[in-house]
C-alpha cells in the first residue's frame, strides 16, 4: 500500500474513535476519564501484538536509543493531547485552538527536512498549505453557540491560547520522536506500546483524585465500557496506521496533512447525524483540502 492509503486510512478510521467519545462526553463523562479508559484498553492490545517480537527488542543493540525516542514522543503526546482538550475546553471558538494545533504540519514538513533529510518540494509544502486552509474553513465556527458561551469560564478567555501552542509543540515533538523510532527499525506495535505506556501513566496521575469514582456507578459503567472499549480499537488501528504512515511517507509532514483532514469526513456524516449545515464556507474547505490532498498523493 502507498504511504498516503495509510494517511487516508487513519483519518477515515479517526471518524469512528471521534464519534464514540463524543457519545460518551454527551452522557456526562468526563474527556479524561475517557482517555484513562480507551488508553488501558489500547495498550492491552498493543502489548499483546508486541509479545511476539518482544525477546527481539529486548536483546537489540538499539534497544536503548529506541526507549528514549519512544518516551520521548509518549511524553510530547500526553502533553499535547492534555493540553488540546483544555484548549477547546477554553477558547472562544473550539475552532480556533484547532486550527493552531492543527498547523503543526508546517513546523514537522520544515523539521524533517532538516533532522530526516526528508523530501520537499515547493509544490507538496503548497499543497500542505492548502490543506491546512481548508481544514480552518472546515472547523471554526461564525459564532459560538450561546450553550458554548455560557458553559465557558471567563476567568479562562484566554488561557486557550498558549495552551493550543503547547498542544502545537506536543504533537510536533511527537510526530519527530515516532520517526526516529522507525528510523531505529522498530515497528508501529512496538512503538506504540512504549508511547502508550507513557500515556496511561501520565493520565492515571491526572486522575488519580477521581479513579474511584470512576468505578462507582455500576449501571453507568454497564454501557460506558463497551463503547471505549470501541473507542480502544479505533485508537489501536489509527495509531498504527500513524506510525506506518510516518515511517513511509517521503516527509512526515504530508502523511499528518492528509491524516488532519480527519475533519473532511466529519464534515459530511455531521449534515445526516448532527443536522448541521453546509455552508459556502465549508464548501471551500473542502475544495482546500481536497486539492490539498491531490497535490501531495500525484
Amino acid at each position: 500500500m502507498p504511504w498516503f492509503g495509510y494517511s487516508i486510512l487513519s483519518a477515515a478510521l479517526f471518524v469512528g474513535l471521534y464519534l464514540g467519545v463524543r457519545w460518551l462526553t454527551e452522557r456526562g463523562f468526563a474527556p479524561k476519564q475517557i482517555l484513562l479508559f480507551m488508553i488501558a484498553f489500547a495498550l492491552l492490545g498493543f502489548l499483546a501484538a508486541t509479545i511476539p517480537s518482544l525477546g527481539r527488542v529486548l536483546g537489540s543493540e538499539k534497544f536503548m536509543n529506541f526507549l528514549a525516542a519512544g518516551i520521548f514522543a509518549g511524553i510530547f503526546s500526553s502533553i499535547g493531547h492534555w493540553a488540546d482538550f483544555e484548549a477547546i475546553k477554553r477558547a472562544p471558538n473550539p475552532g480556533f485552538s484547532t486550527s493552531i494545533r492543527n498547523s503543526s504540519i508546517l513546523p514537522i514538513t520544515l523539521i524533517s527536512v532538516v533532522l530526516f533529510q526528508s523530501q520537499f518540494h515547493l509544490l507538496k509544502l503548497g499543497g500542505v498549505f492548502l490543506i491546512l486552509a481548508g481544514i480552518i474553513a472546515l472547523v471554526i465556527q461564525r459564532k459560538p453557540s450561546s450553550h458554548e458561551e455560557g458553559i465557558r469560564p471567563r476567568a479562562q478567555a484566554r488561557s486557550w491560547v498558549p495552551l493550543s501552542f503547547i498542544a502545537l509543540a506536543g504533537y510536533t515533538l511527537t510526530v519527530l520522536g515516532m520517526k526516529k523510532a522507525t528510523q531505529l527499525g522498530f515497528s508501529p506495535p512496538e512503538i506504540c506500546l512504549i508511547i502508550y505506556l507513557v500515556n496511561f501513566l501520565f493520565f492515571t496521575f491526572v486522575c488519580r483524585k477521581d479513579m474511584r469514582s470512576y468505578f462507582r456507578e455500576k449501571t453507568k459503567l454497564r454501557f460506558f465500557l463497551p463503547v471505549v472499549l470501541s473507542c480502544a480499537f479505533f485508537a489501536l488501528a489509527v495509531n498504527l496506521l500513524n506510525v506506518k504512515g510516518i515511517e513511509l511517507a517521503p516527509n512526515p509532514g504530508y502523511h499528518e496533512a492528509i491524516r488532519n483532514t480527519n475533519v473532511l469526513f466529519l464534515t459530511f456524516l455531521a449534515v445526516p447525524l448532527f443536522h448541521a449545515s453546509m455552508d459556502k464556507q465549508k464548501v471551500l474547505g473542502v475544495i482546500g483540502t481536497v486539492a490539498g490532498i491531490l497535490i501531495l498523493v500525484l
